[in-house]
């Protein structure tokens, strides 16, 4: 049985909120506020970066993987201006928290641009 590449996205989005969430909470017993708001803006601005993905892709498949790079890149600048709304620096540790979300998301995005590449070139 194939996992749709949509369903496996969310669900480890899910995962890395829930595994993030915990080490959060009951680890560094931090304030689960600042990590719902966090999140919460990570999971609408990754939505909307699949949205653009799927987009760009049916308009114009041949510039995606470029146009992922720019996501990426605008991503990047989204989340340095999310991290000092937050004020993530009074929080201990807050580059493993900021970075490692970070990555993660971005590499879903990543595996979801090369899925839609690598259906392309099959069809």
């Amino acid at each position: 049985m194939k996992i749709n590449p949509n369903i496996l996205v969310v669900i480890l989005l899910f995962l890395t909120f829930l595994i993030h969430f915990s080490l959060w909470k009951f680890v560094f017993h931090l304030d689960e506020i600042v990590i719902i708001k966090f999140y919460l803006f990570l999971s609408v601005m990754f939505m909307m970066m699949i949205t653009l993905v799927i987009l760009i892709n049916r308009v114009a498949p041949q510039f995606l993987g470029l146009s992922v790079i720019g996501l990426i890149l605008l991503k990047f600048g989204l989340m340095y201006l999310i991290r000092k709304k937050l004020n993530f620096e009074v929080i201990p540790g807050y580059k493993f928290h900021f970075i490692i979300p970070y990555f993660v998301l971005t590499a879903l995005l990543t595996y979801y641009a090369i899925g839609l590449i690598n259906h392309d070139k099959k069809q």
